[in-house]
């Protein structure tokens, strides 16, 4: 076994296990011809554990791991640097256990970082009579309800465990921190695979404080994304076989999750290979949410915060319903100790939800019920409404209809020193100081006869961002005495938010990716 921190398992070979087969493959990757390379190899009869021991053979070379049965995926370790063993009982991490069927399986390579003239790539694959893995506590996912209040559940929607090949955090240590910070859920984000399912649903048993959600991040070559409620493995590979980024999208919804762009604007080249979101063209009808920051608040809010908002205001701009979100981006369960690394919990979403349970948190994203701090769970709390037509109050997310006049009460709690900004179609209209920790204001607007979004901000005195809401969509109509919508002029979207981030990952380059 080799490679990395990773201590989640005990490989035990057992004298008993008896070699049925071995093979070696060896060639050049070609530079053309797609992102994939499919190697075959044959499984014996009696088979209980099949062990992969693959190289990229350099180190400006990254090729990524994966397998496929005869009945399809088996996992993939995508760069991780041990090896990788799949057992009927228990795998590797980032593979699948279950029954192993004789005959032709593959070994998928995928193209990460490439030399010019390519690269070459070594695999070994045994098979055993026997398997050489402890077997870990596992269990079936089972729908919870930990709470049954209507109210605003904090949570962090991008949580690496072990399961990703870049990361260390057990579902131990992932629940006692993220329960500590006084989070309400988390949704796991390991790479490209499932395996985290049935691992974490035994971890929650021990936890019912702590909900949970199944996840997975997609990541692929050219943008990464968070699948919330995700029960098994989505196909990312893009290109294969004619597979683009909408059949992936397809294929997340068929499945009842949700999915959510990850770091959008992160273009760090090879120190984060993927990480901008370039897929083009994306069906953006087909997504639910885009991160507005990920991880350290005081490394990226200047630089990353910015361009991911005008990124966000351009495609609502255009009509489509994106929820705001932040995620932690956690690998080491608040251990990591980088100039990037940041613990669960640091951003927090707020999703107002019926209650706490898978479902009602996706259905909280869907209506857009979101609020991001972008700090952490110690950020000050905003609760906003407008007030309707009729007289009630409509939430964060609603369509309001018939305004003539706009009037949102704003109530903010623990925020002194920080000032409260209201914003139409992406432009701030006003600004005021919040002077006591239990702050009321209202704000009010004339939207006219057409149709703006609402969202309040947060910042602090130095003009960082601290707290995002997700929008109001008011549908507006003439006054009366025929006034106007007139406050605010101008947009902040545009194109801008497309430009390559300043290197803020001065002196934490990696080798691997980081998602």
């Amino acid at each position: 076994m080799r490679g990395g921190d990773w201590v989640d398992h005990v490989v035990m070979l057992l004298p008993v296990a008896l070699v049925l087969s071995t093979m070696h493959y060896e060639a050049d990757v070609p530079v053309d011809g797609g992102d994939y390379v499919d190697v075959a190899f044959v499984v014996p009869a009696g088979t209980q554990e099949i062990q992969v021991v693959h190289a990229d053979g350099s180190d400006s070379v990254i090729l990524d791991w994966g397998v496929w049965s005869p009945e399809g995926f088996r996992g993939w370790g995508g760069g991780n640097l041990e090896d990788a063993i799949i057992g009927v009982a228990q795998s590797s991490r980032s593979y699948l256990p279950g029954p192993i069927t004789p005959g032709t399986w593959t070994v998928v390579i995928g193209k990460a970082q490439l030399d010019p003239a390519g690269g070459h790539y070594a695999i070994d694959v045994t098979c055993l009579d026997a398997p050489t893995l402890a077997v870990r506590a596992k269990a079936a996912y089972t729908p919870i309800v930990l709470a049954d209040q209507r109210r605003w559940y904090k949570g962090d929607f991008h949580v690496h465990s072990s399961e990703s090949g870049d990361a260390n955090a057990s579902f131990e240590q992932i629940a006692t921190l993220a329960a500590g910070r006084g989070l309400d859920f988390v949704n796991l984000s390991d790479h490209n695979t499932s395996s985290q399912v049935e691992l974490a649903a035994a971890t929650q048993a021990s936890h019912p404080g702590l909900l949970f959600l199944r996840g997975a991040e997609i990541t692929t070559y050219a943008g990464h994304g968070n699948a919330v409620g995700l029960p098994s493995y989505v196909d990312h590979r893009i290109g294969y076989e004619g597979r683009t980024i909408g059949n992936v999208l397809d294929d997340v919804a068929a499945q009842g999750a949700l999915f959510i762009v990850n770091h959008p604007v992160l273009d760090l080249g090879t120190n984060c290979i993927g990480c901008a979101w370039v897929h083009d063209p994306t069906p953006w009808d087909k997504v639910s949410g885009l991160e507005i920051i990920t991880g350290k608040w005081d490394v990226v809010e200047r630089v990353f915060t910015p361009r991911a908002m005008m990124m966000w205001d351009a495609l609502l701009d255009q009509g489509y319903r994106i929820a705001a979100i932040g995620g932690s981006d956690d690998h080491r369960a608040g251990t990591g100790t980088g100039m990037t690394d940041t613990p669960v919990g640091s951003p927090t979403t707020l999703v107002l939800a019926d209650n706490l349970s898978e479902e009602a948190i996706k259905e909280g994203i869907r209506k857009g019920r979101t609020i991001v701090q972008l700090r952490g769970p110690d950020d000050p709390f905003v609760d906003v409404t407008i007030r309707a037509a009729d007289g009630g109050s409509a939430e964060v997310g609603d369509d309001v209809d018939g305004l003539d006049h706009v009037t949102m009460p704003v109530h903010i709690t623990a925020g002194t020193g920080t000032f409260a900004q209201l914003w139409r179609d992406g432009v701030k209209l006003e600004q005021v100081e919040v002077t006591s920790e239990d702050f009321t204001h209202t704000f009010e607007d004339e939207p006219g006869a057409a149709d703006h979004r609402y969202r309040i901000e947060l910042i602090t005195d130095a003009n960082q961002r601290v707290v995002v809401t997700s929008h109001f969509y008011v549908h507006g109509v003439a006054r009366a005495d025929g006034g106007c919508g007139c406050a605010g002029a101008g947009s902040s979207s545009g194109a801008a938010y497309g430009l390559p981030l300043v290197l803020w990952l001065v002196g934490s380059a990696r080798r691997r990716r980081r998602s």
